[in-house]
């Protein structure tokens, strides 16, 4: 009896930590005789990240393989070269290089009996293991449902420097951070505002701030559609994409959060024209401590 109700105690305990672990291998496809990524991989790797399907903190194995094409030296160059640059795609986007455990190309996978000439796509790849410590709840989107008037004071800079200068409750607009339509990945011509935003609040401890996304041309629905994950909380999603880009760089969550407001504290209404909706849609970073 003593013997049997230690085994379901240890039993109970082993399923406890594997319910603390969630293991996910994702794969990543490559073209013929190809090492780098393209444009369809890439936008994979930015949603998987956007939705913490890898997190810092995780362990991450990189596993190159390339198809039975080709000598044996060739493919195992190719597939080590292709887990490289997925490795470097992860690093460059946030994730800590220090969480990748494994880098690896495997070479060729195997096919007895197979000649076609056109090889075999699937093998071309690389699988991105994670091993997660903890499950993550799904958030709740964050944004208003109120139409209450800001009665914030908006303020004009010149530079994201002056910031450091601004005083609790004041709100301005980010610029030089760009999304293309419908969609909450930054363009690449956004780095140099992310970095100067970065930069401040990594100088000022003491800073706080609200992140705000906010939208233009929609009537019926509270937020716009955000085609990168077919959800209707563009502004949401703009607002967290900055918020993890300074989070993942080490910027401590206490001292940021973000929110969307759609289009329910527009700068112009009714937008009559282009001019007008450009004034709608935008990012605004509120100071919420500053001492």
């Amino acid at each position: 009896m003593y013997k049997s109700g230690l085994y379901i105690l240890l039993l109970l305990s082993t399923l406890s930590v594997q319910a603390q672990k969630v293991t996910d291998t994702f794969k990543l496809f490559f073209d013929l005789n190809v090492p780098t990524l393209n444009p369809k991989m890439e936008k994979k790797i930015d949603l998987l990240i956007y939705n913490d399907k890898i997190i810092n903190g995780s362990n991450v194995t990189i596993v190159g393989y390339a198809d039975f094409l080709g000598s044996e030296s060739y493919n195992k160059n190719l597939s080590m070269k292709r887990a490289e640059n997925v490795r470097d795609y992860l690093v460059k986007y946030g994730i800590n290089e220090s969480n990748i455990t494994l880098c690896v190309g495997r070479g060729k996978v195997e096919r007895a009996g197979m000649t076609d000439r056109g090889g075999y796509p699937i093998d071309r790849r690389v699988d991105i293991v994670v091993n997660n410590k903890t499950t993550k709840k799904k958030e709740t989107p964050k944004y208003t449902k109120t139409n209450r008037k800001d009665t914030a004071k908006r303020v004009r800079i010149t530079s994201i420097d002056e910031m450091k200068n601004l005083k609790a409750g004041s709100v301005f607009k980010l610029d030089n951070v760009y999304f293309p339509a419908d969609r909450h990945i930054m363009r690449t011509e956004s780095q140099p505002a992310l970095d100067q935003l970065f930069k401040v609040m990594r100088q000022n401890p003491n800073l706080k701030i609200s992140i705000e996304g906010h939208v233009c041309c929609i009537k019926d629905t509270p937020d716009a559609l955000d085609i990168d994950t077919f959800e209707p909380q563009l502004s949401v999603n703009r607002a967290k994409a900055i918020f993890q880009y300074l989070t993942s760089r080490g910027i401590d969550t206490s001292r940021l959060s973000y929110i969307g407001y759609g289009r329910r504290r527009p700068m112009v209404d009714p937008e009559l024209s282009e001019e007008d909706a450009e004034k709608n849609r935008r990012v605004e970073i509120r100071i919420l401590e500053n001492e």
